[in-house]
């Protein structure tokens, strides 16, 4: 006697994907009242996501809100020499 259940090859659910939804990179600027420049610079900081580059354009989540508590680093304004005569 052969068990039915020792042959049977286990079949994998596929999942549904969930679209997403994109805006265009110059019109995600638009909305939030920068350049495009800027945000490379937030994607590069880690302040937004990167884009998804579809067909070599640039797309960006839309609902996506920026995250606040990363922030670029400040630089220090650069030292004046000490002059001779304040010493």
């Amino acid at each position: 006697m052969t068990d039915s259940n020792t042959n049977a090859v286990p079949q994998r659910i596929k999942k549904l994907k969930r679209p997403k939804s994109h805006e265009a990179w110059s019109k995600l600027a638009q909305r939030r009242g920068v350049s495009t420049r800027t945000l490379d610079r937030w994607a590069d900081d880690g302040i937004i996501s990167k884009p998804e580059i579809i067909n070599g354009r640039k797309y960006g989540d839309p609902d996506e809100a920026p995250r606040l508590d990363v922030g670029r680093p400040r630089r220090l304004p650069p030292r004046r020499p000490s002059s001779p005569e304040a010493a």
